[in-house]
């Protein structure tokens, strides 16, 4: 019995040392960004009767800013360096939907001409009530400076250390969904650590159906 609590133990404790290397924190670091008490992983690294293990709970909250997964000692891999679920990027090489390519030329011409310029195409409807309906393309200037009420291009980290990139409303501290949904209106505070503002929109763009006459 005493075997399996130690191999326990040293699963449990692996996985913490790899979430100190991969997020470069102290142990007070993490036990104020999991929101548990310092004491407890105090107590669990310095335990000399070698029985000392994580409870469930405690296990939960660590793995939710972690990065980690439970009992893991490297981040998941990823394939890209974004996990672009709301909104991807826009290849001004080979994006060209219309048939005539008119709006990849345009981009293309609207990059040449300003710096820090970067297009991306709408999946969410975080922004629907704004008037930006999901495949439209939305362009970025990476260069400039948000003011409230601007939409921003925003990169979140989510629990597993994993990039994401969202378009919402910025008023200042708070990134705010312009949408029905329920399930994307909650306020994300912008920390310039979890959540970065990457860009502002200076204007939009939607192809013309091809239906219309």
């Amino acid at each position: 019995m005493y075997r399996v609590v130690e191999n326990v133990r040293r699963k449990h404790l692996e996985w913490v040392n790899a979430i100190l290397d991969f997020k470069d924190w102290k142990r007070a670091r993490l036990s104020r960004e999991a929101g548990i008490n310092p004491s407890t992983l105090t107590k669990f690294v310095n335990d000399t009767s070698g029985t000392a293990t994580l409870s469930t709970e405690v296990i939960e909250k660590i793995a939710a800013v972690g990065g980690i997964p439970p009992f893991e000692r490297k981040p998941p891999a990823m394939q890209r360096g974004l996990a672009e679920d709301e909104a991807t990027h826009y290849d001004l090489v080979i994006e060209s939907r219309d048939s005539a390519g008119t709006l990849r030329k345009m981009l293309v011409e609207l990059k040449s001409m300003r710096n820090g310029i970067d297009p991306w195409i709408l999946r969410s409807r975080g922004l629907e009530t704004a008037g930006y309906l999901p495949g439209d393309v939305l362009v970025v200037d990476m260069n400039a400076t948000p003011s409230n009420g601007d939409v921003v291009c925003a990169q979140v980290m989510n629990a597993m250390g994993q990039a994401e990139i969202l378009f919402r409303v910025y008023e200042h501290p708070f990134l705010v969904a312009a949408s029905m949904d329920n399930s994307l209106r909650r306020p994300l505070l912008v920390d310039n650590e979890r959540v970065q503002i990457k860009g502002v929109v200076v204007t939009m763009m939607r192809e013309r159906s091809a239906n219309a006459a």
